[in-house]
């Protein structure tokens, strides 16, 4: 049985935008709560070769707490993105990462989307090695 445990640390992250945007998609607010009663706004999507994935420290379901020192408590998905577009070619982002501590005495299992993952592949490999022989 594995036991893992979550750490949070907050990280200032300077990114100097490029000709299209930070590169990075957010989620969330308070009128779109992907997770229950939860209004935060997160990082998405890392764009490649956009500043965000050159720099390297922001990550996918990262939260974005504040932008240039404005907090992004109790906003809308549209007012998120307004600030984003209004903060100038330097931007200063305040960010919660949770970092996921497992157990060293725990045995490691594989997680059951990468189970899934073997078995459509060992799947795929076998209706092709059947259809080559009816070739």
């Amino acid at each position: 049985m594995s036991c893992t445990s979550f750490t949070t640390l907050t990280e200032e992250i300077r990114l100097k935008r490029g000709a299209s945007g930070l590169g990075f998609n957010i989620i969330g607010g308070t009128d779109y709560q992907p997770n229950c009663k939860d209004s935060a706004i997160y990082v998405s999507k890392i764009k490649d070769d956009g500043p965000a994935a050159l720099d390297g420290r922001l990550k996918e379901r990262d939260q974005i707490l504040a932008i240039n020192g404005q907090e992004l408590d109790n906003v809308t998905h549209q007012e998120a993105v307004e600030i984003f577009r209004n903060s100038g070619d330097v931007v200063t982002l305040l960010v919660l990462k949770k970092i996921i501590k497992n157990n060293q005495n725990s045995k490691s299992t594989l997680s059951p989307l990468v189970m899934a993952a073997l078995g459509i592949t060992v799947l795929a490999i076998c209706v092709y090695v059947k259809y080559r022989r009816r070739l």
